[in-house]
């Protein structure tokens, strides 16, 4: 008996869709509105395979229809959605194949997901901690909805790797790890569109085939994890199913912010209290000193008598600490607000290392040592910050180290940095606090503030300084056994330091002389300081070193031993070579000291100043580097 013509209507009318396919899975029939009801699109010629996921359920179903038998299952489509498959084998006119009833899969059920919400919600009305908020909404959704599993992934500090913060059941072979990549489909979709994703769970023993959705945990302003759902093998998501659970999503996200938010504000109260804690110890500690020196001052020229130098100078003492404490807190102050500005310039790190430990050699008996390289090292940086990172790495060392205790700085070049190193054989950092030092208002776990004094600024001041220098600073520390400081800043490049003026001292009694001297030199494009007082020359040149000194032999006894003895003193970082302007080499110079004709001519000069510099490259630098030509300056 033949079905009626109007049979189409009547198939319409059922939320089942009907399909009739051969035995090798081709299409031979399908009714007009099967794409409707299962999302699915097939026409005649089409096969199985085109429209579902491969997987067990795929093979099951396949093996059915390739053996003329019934089956009753689910499958997933392309589109990763979940139908229910009934297969009715049949053998019209001779002809093997079959019926496949298919409906979708997939619940509705508003009360559900009201239920799973509100208890999210009196879970986050209850508590504010990150951990029992994700615990209590992964057991909500299990209890309350059609939910096999569901777990909360959240974003780390650094905002770079997701990692399991609850999960709701941990039994079983079939729990996914702790931590996954989240560049694979389709966590990388819901992360990057904020919208719900779906995907095939694989790999999980009994659960394999069955869906999954990754729903992205969207706060306000930013997305800060992922939550993962479960469906038992066989059910599937409707779209108002995730629309639900993203409304709850971005609850539990709302929660989870305000969570971290208000840690990072118990964590930051408690900075606050130690750090007033401190600092009004800090700071009454020079202040009461002080106050009493004073006291004692304004006694003694009451009674007219005279105020020691001794008590004036611990007076100045305590005021330079005092100092130094507001100045820290300045610094701090205008990182934070990100006003601390930089003045760059051409450096040479090898001379600026030599004038601060020269300071610290006076200041403090203590041994110091420097190891420069023979050639200079140029970095682009502020000179007075630069020096105010390395008198802070230099007093912790002082501080932190027993007396007479060897302080070691080193001076070296990586590939593409200068290396400044500071070691010490102090009481070393325990291992938890190496990573923290560099925190404002951190103090090390074995410093005590009685026996050791400070805000816990200058680390972090310096660690930022050298940041806003495009640089680092790093440690390396054993409890016990010391600490070494490493500042890598980067090079300037040795192009740059080629266009860099050579730096000429001139030293003549005659002023004429000197002044001729001068604008030969000028003109040739070196940096000239000429001052007929050899110290004050040399005063003035410290900040950069002087590539060269002319000095003049004609100059009296008295004035020759006033300049020899202050460039002793005088901190540098490595000899400075001495062109000689006379007719003979005085008594007091060495055999093969450079000498150049004088009154001066400007090709004898020029001539002698090239020599010399010329013999110093050589002797500095590398094999490899002394083969490169010696550039004067344009």
């Amino acid at each position: 008996m033949l079905p009626p013509n109007d049979v189409e209507d009547v198939l319409s009318c059922l939320p089942q869709a009907l399909l009739r396919v051969g035995p090798d899975l081709r299409v031979q029939w399908c009714e007009e509105g099967f794409a409707a009801k299962t999302g699915v699109t097939l026409s005649p010629g089409n096969t199985l395979l085109e429209a579902l996921e491969p997987g067990r359920s795929l093979d099951a179903l396949e093996r059915a229809i390739r053996e003329q038998r019934a089956h009753s299952g689910h499958a997933i489509t392309r589109a990763l959605r979940q139908v229910r498959v009934q297969v009715k084998p049949t053998h019209t006119n001779g002809s093997a194949g079959a019926w496949l009833v298919v409906e979708p899969s997939g619940v509705d059920d508003e009360g559900a997901f009201s239920q799973a919400v509100r208890e999210i919600a009196r879970a986050v009305g209850e508590s504010l901690e990150v951990d029992r908020v994700c615990s209590a909404a992964v057991v909500s959704l299990v209890r309350c909805a059609q939910v096999r599993r569901a777990e909360v992934f959240l974003y780390e500090e650094d905002d770079a790797t997701l990692k399991r913060m609850a999960v709701s059941d941990l039994e079983g072979l079939d729990a996914p790890q702790d931590a996954f990549d989240p560049s694979e489909d389709p966590y990388r979709q819901a992360l990057a569109l904020r919208q719900p994703q779906l995907g095939i769970q694989r790999g999980y023993g009994d659960a394999v085939g069955s869906v999954f959705a990754a729903v992205p945990l969207c706060a306000p302003r930013r997305t800060v994890g992922l939550l993962l759902i479960y469906k038992e093998q066989g059910a599937s998501f409707s779209v108002r199913e995730l629309e639900m659970w993203s409304a709850a999503a971005s609850q539990l996200a709302v929660a989870v912010e305000n969570a971290r938010l208000l840690r990072e504000a118990q964590s930051a109260l408690r900075v606050r209290e130690e750090f007033m804690s401190i600092a009004s110890h800090e700071l009454k500690t020079p202040l009461t000193p002080l106050k009493l020196g004073l006291y004692s001052m304004e006694r003694r020229i009451a009674a007219g008598q005279p105020v020691s130098l001794a008590s004036v100078l611990k007076s100045k003492r305590q005021v330079d600490r005092l100092a130094g404490l507001v100045d820290d807190l300045l610094d701090a102050s205008r990182l934070e607000l990100g006003r601390l500005a930089l003045d760059s310039s051409p450096l040479e790190v090898g001379q600026l290392v030599a004038e601060v430990v020269d300071h610290f050699r006076h200041a403090f008996e203590r041994p110091f040592t420097v190891d420069v390289p023979h050639d200079g090292v140029w970095v682009l940086g502020d000179r007075d910050r630069l020096e105010q990172v390395l008198v802070n790495l230099l007093e912790n060392a002082h501080k932190y180290s027993p007396a007479g205790a060897p302080i070691a700085v080193r001076v070296g070049r990586t590939a593409e940095s200068a290396r400044i190193q500071v070691q010490d054989h102090g009481i070393g950092i325990p291992g938890a606090d190496q990573a923290l030092v560099f925190q404002r208002f951190y103090r090390a776990r074995n410093v005590s503030h009685r026996n050791f004094g400070g805000l816990g600024l200058g680390l972090f001041i310096s660690h930022s300084i050298v940041k806003m220098h495009g640089g680092a600073l790093a440690l390396r520390s054993r409890e016990g056994e010391g600490s070494t400081f490493m500042l890598d800043l980067p090079r300037m490049s040795a192009h740059e330091v080629r266009r860099l003026p050579r730096r000429v001292l001139v030293l003549d009694e005659d002023s004429h002389q000197e002044a001729a001297a001068e604008r030969t030199l000028r003109a040739e494009g070196f940096e000239v300081f000429t001052v007929q007082s050899g110290a004050e020359a040399l005063r003035k040149a410290t900040h950069l070193p002087v590539d060269l000194i002319v000095l003049s032999t004609s100059a009296t006894q008295a004035a020759v031993a006033s300049f020899l003895e202050t460039f002793a003193t005088l901190p540098r970082a490595r000899p400075v070579p001495i062109l000689l302007a006379g007719d003979a080499r005085p008594w007091w110079a060495q055999e093969n000291a450079a000498l150049c004709p004088r009154p001066y001519r400007p090709e004898e000069l020029l001539a002698g100043v090239r020599t010399v510099l010329t013999r110093e490259k050589r002797r500095t630098l590398t094999p490899v580097e002394s083969e490169l030509p010696l550039v004067t300056p344009a």
